[in-house]
């Protein structure tokens, strides 16, 4: 009888014992399942593109959101600029270094971004960069001296303008090319709401909090954006598991190609420069984002001395600037369509070349000289406040009617390299464009509004010359550089041909004198054990 109960127990016990670990198993799977759907998973098999349209509708709405906050992060800082050199005891010339060091990294860190998303998925980089921001804004906010200032302004540059490059590509992943018109159309409603309403909420929070307030503001933004992305956005990249499931294996040779392609990525881009079309837009796109730099932190200065303007005051200036260009943004896109549209009625045989898109950027040959004009002379002269407003709207609207097709140019000119193109674009205006900040404010007080920007008005009406001469001998250029290439490789290919088959002989050649040798050290093996077997017999 005790013999029976002791067994009853021992299987109570060990019935006890399944049970508990089947409900550890069970926790664990959950747990890990949770993980997966807060960091993002790429190796799911569902097809992303297989989503309802309501968590596509989401989807947009979180990327189009987080879109906001690199332009908004930059533009919101403007109307305090006075009120960091003063409570920072430091120069202007220092303080615009904060915005120079911002529109550097602004350029440069979407592309290693991209690359990232490509190895690592979309929702883990954006998880990254907004954790980055966040840290960044709030270091920012207290930071007591204008280098550690600019420092975090270039970290929070790298985290927020990751939104841009990750939204385009969840986009491309999510919905089919027949529908990514309208998404990216909806997308890209955030970069460009960003500067409209940045300076205005920016001028507020300088007035009644302080201008570290903003940034603050921009650390509770990514606060909420970091857990729309956790919650609702699901990892959209898609890839397949090596062979081995060995996950270390697996994340050692995502690290590896991941580094490789970033040591890579200005390879191409440098060599893009080759390519006088691409050299020729870059130049044209350089010196107006160059000459945006000189405009761009200076607002507030002018306004304030000028007008004894305060800082929302001065935020509700710079929302001209930005309906300028948001508006410009999208006239200048259905312009440059409706240009293409109207040379093809006119010829219907005639093929149609990327060239003739640019003329779509005609009416900024005299927007930008005009709006420099009105806002230098009417400052110059402190004729009323809505005439420089005037000026800034008019050069806003003629920059996006000539950045616009120069950027679309650069994209259909280079098929299957229009991401490099862009790119190197976007490089290049970035880290001039913050060189110039530097000196914005020096320059303005040395020269003045009228002549300053008078200048810069006779350097764009200068600089339509790059663009014409594109327009002229584009075609000539692209065909002549794609025959160099096309040459380039050829020699290349027969390079490598020419070494592998020098390594096949040498391989062969290997073979045959390692036969000769052992043939060789058989015959002396024999001759020694002849040789032997005689000495053993005279012994």
């Amino acid at each position: 009888m005790a013999t029976q109960q002791e067994d009853h127990r021992s299987e109570t016990i060990v019935h006890n014992n399944n049970s508990y670990k089947m409900k550890l198993q069970n926790i664990s799977w959950k747990q890990s399942t949770w993980i997966k759907h807060l960091i993002g998973d790429p190796y799911v098999s569902d097809d992303p593109q297989q989503l309802s349209m309501r968590h596509k509708q989401i989807i947009i709405f979180i990327v189009a959101l987080s879109g906001i906050s690199g332009p908004l992060a930059s533009m919101i800082y403007m109307p305090g600029l006075l009120s960091v050199a003063q409570d920072l005891n430091t120069s202007m010339e220092a303080v615009n270094g904060t915005v120079s060091a911002y529109v550097v990294f602004m350029g440069i860190a979407p592309l290693f971004w991209a690359v990232l998303s490509d190895y690592y998925g979309r929702k883990r980089m954006y998880l990254l960069s907004i954790i980055i921001g966040i840290f960044a804004s709030i270091i920012c906010a207290i930071s007591n001296n204008i280098a550690m200032l600019v420092v975090f302004r270039a970290i929070q540059a790298a985290g927020s303008c990751a939104s841009q490059t990750l939204g385009a590509g969840v986009i491309a992943d999510t919905f089919p090319v027949a529908q990514r018109g309208r998404a990216y159309g909806i997308f890209y409603t955030g970069p460009l709401v960003g500067p409209v309403i940045g300076p205005t909420v920016g001028g507020f929070l300088c007035q009644y909090l302080g201008w570290q307030s903003t940034f603050y503001f921009t650390a509770i933004l990514g606060g909420v954006l970091l857990i729309l992305v956790a919650a609702f956005l699901p990892e959209t990249l898609r890839k397949k598991r090596a062979k081995d499931n060995d996950n270390n294996n697996n994340l050692n040779n995502s690290s590896s190609h991941a580094i490789k392609e970033m040591i890579t990525v200005f390879g191409p881009m440098l060599s893009m420069l080759q390519d006088p079309s691409v050299l020729v837009i870059t130049i044209y796109s350089t010196v107006i984002f160059a000459c945006l730099y000189f405009l761009n932190p200076t607002i507030t200065d002018t306004f304030q001395s000028l007008y004894g303007y305060n800082e929302w005051q001065v935020g509700l200036c710079y929302l001209a600037f930005g309906i300028g260009l948001m508006i410009g943004s999208v006239v200048a896109g259905q312009v440059s369509d409706l240009v293409l549209q109207c040379l093809r009625k006119k010829a219907p045989g005639q093929k149609v070349i990327p060239e003739m898109r640019l003329r779509a950027a005609i009416p900024s040959f005299f927007l930008i000289p005009a709006g420099y004009l009105i806002y230098a002379w009417t400052t110059e002269y402190a004729v009323g406040v809505y005439a420089p407003i005037i000026g800034l709207f008019i050069y806003a609207f003629g920059q996006m009617s000539a950045f616009t097709p120069a950027t679309v140019y650069l994209v259909d000119s280079q098929p299957g390299r229009s991401a490099t193109a862009v790119g190197v674009n976007n490089c290049s205006r970035s880290v001039v464009a913050a060189i110039m900040a530097i000196f914005s404010t020096e320059a303005l007080h040395t020269l003045g509004t009228g002549i300053l920007f008078s200048i810069l008005a006779a350097i764009n009406v200068v600089n339509i010359i790059f663009i014409i001469l594109c327009m002229i001998y584009g075609q000539r250029w692209r065909e002549a550089y794609a025959s160099k290439v096309k040459a380039r490789n050829h020699e290349h290919q027969d390079e490598q041909h020419q070494k592998e088959t020098s390594q096949r002989n040498s391989a062969n050649g290997t073979s045959h004198n390692h036969d000769e040798e052992e043939r060789r050290l058989n015959e002396t093996e024999h001759a020694l054990a002849r040789i032997g077997s005689r000495h053993s017999g005279i012994l």
